[in-house]
């Protein structure tokens, strides 16, 4: 009877932190103080193509005495690997709109070349739901597409 009654218990302990939430706590947001009433705050995750390259999306708004200044979306791939076509745009789709996100690069940037970054103010406030995101880097020597997966997708509009 002892053993039954534990692991009722545990059994309720699980499913109270699962119903919780807790175990989805894998977020990797963070706020960054730049000076006066500047701040940012920013989401950093890495994916890996359809190729199986590894890619670290780096979404971050600027906000300047509370007010949004700019959203991006930086986008950094292995060193010595694949290049941004600068200025090209990246592409993004979800389930029902596609967007042409504008290359915020140029050509003689300070920035490697495995670095894109590009607006996402339109699209990311637009967001409804957490489905999957489809993004076509303007990359060479071939296009690479990502899956945004749904917990990243959250992450982001939870930030904005």
């Amino acid at each position: 009877m002892v053993g039954i009654g534990r692991s009722l218990v545990c059994f309720c302990l699980i499913m109270g932190l699962w119903c919780s939430g807790a175990g989805q706590a894998i977020a990797s947001s963070h706020t960054y103080p730049e000076g006066g009433e500047r701040v940012m705050l920013r989401s950093l995750q890495t994916l890996r193509d359809r190729r199986d390259q590894t890619w670290q999306l780096v979404l971050f708004k600027r906000l300047n005495a509370g007010r949004t200044e700019s959203i991006h979306l930086r986008v950094v791939g292995f060193p010595g690997g694949a290049e941004f076509q600068h200025p090209k745009p990246l592409r993004l789709a979800a389930r029902d709109r596609s967007w042409t996100l504008k290359d915020v690069l140029s050509d003689d940037s300070a920035f490697p070349a495995n670095v894109g970054e590009y607006d996402v103010w339109e699209p990311i406030t637009q967001l409804r739901s957490n489905a999957p995101l489809q993004l076509v880097l303007p990359v060479s020597p071939v296009a690479a597409e990502l899956v945004v997966p749904p917990f990243v997708v959250k992450e982001w509009r939870q930030l904005v």
